[in-house]
């Protein structure tokens, strides 16, 4: 719990008599760095609330605000005091809040952390590993966002602090997101492949898959998903068709090139 407002300030050299490693990894550290120990004599208190009740009862730990997992909340809201803008405005009721994830989780306090971010882990993809098991799984398929590569991380896409869409994609929607790279498949096309248009998702996984191009399922087995009409072009395409041309290498798309959409005149089944 938070000590009342009514208790007394005992500045940082008071501090430093129960904690001093504490005070000494602190000063080493980012906070400690921006010159939080210098400008002030709180600076203990700016975080874990006046100190007075607490060196009173002896290092009472539910005099003072505490991160442990226990009062997660009170510590969760010390961040924020002043960590409460930008990235992090959504972070309040978002979906890591709800599961209970805390600051201190994923961050370090008083000791020097990873980068600029102070993460508790080397970098950000492992951070996030941590928890998103299957995803570790994903990145090392065949086809995969150049994440091992180390040119892309989770928060080129994700918002881990909170955000107003789905999944914590840190855009307007899935498919905005997407467009910020793949810009070619924008559109607007004269003919718009609906699909492609709704979600990039429904055709595509993009934390990694052993199909190309980051594909659900292989084509044609992935069109047929929809095209299930008879006669072509839903044909059921399978292991009795190995002479048919729309069973090997691009399938569909020896054909319907422009499956994310066209602005010919003539392109309404997405052949030109």
């Amino acid at each position: 719990m938070t000590a009342s407002s009514s208790a007394d300030y005992i500045g940082i050299q008071e501090c430093r008599g129960c904690h001093e490693d504490a005070a000494a990894s602190y000063g080493a550290s980012l906070h400690g760095q921006k010159g939080f120990t210098q400008k002030s004599d709180h600076a203990c208190e700016a975080c874990h609330g006046p100190g007075g009740d607490h060196a009173a009862a002896g290092g009472d730990a539910s005099t003072i605000t505490s991160f442990s997992k226990k009062t997660r909340s009170a510590g969760n809201a010390a961040c924020l005091q002043c960590h409460e803008q930008g990235a992090v405005m959504h972070f309040a009721g978002g979906i890591h809040d709800a599961r209970k994830v805390s600051c201190t989780d994923c961050h370090r306090i008083h000791h020097p952390g990873q980068g600029a971010e102070l993460l508790k882990a080397t970098d950000e993809i492992a951070l996030c590993l941590t928890c998103h098991h299957t995803m570790r799984s994903d990145l090392m398929k065949a086809s995969h966002h150049p994440m091992r590569e180390g040119k892309m991380t989770c928060s080129d896409c994700h918002n881990p602090h909170g955000s107003t869409t789905d999944a914590l994609v840190a855009g307007d929607s899935i498919n905005d997101k997407c467009y910020e790279c793949h810009a070619e498949k924008r559109g607007p096309f004269l003919w718009d492949h609906v699909p492609a248009r709704e979600d990039c998702t429904h055709c595509h996984d993009p934390h990694g898959s052993n199909h190309q191009r980051l594909l659900n399922a292989r084509v044609p087995y992935l069109c047929q998903r929809c095209h299930s009409e008879p006669r072509h072009p839903g044909t059921l395409y399978d292991a009795s068709n190995v002479n048919t041309r729309a069973i090997y290498n691009r399938a569909c798309l020896n054909c319907h090139a422009t499956v994310h959409g066209s602005n010919h005149p003539s392109g309404q089944t997405f052949m030109r």
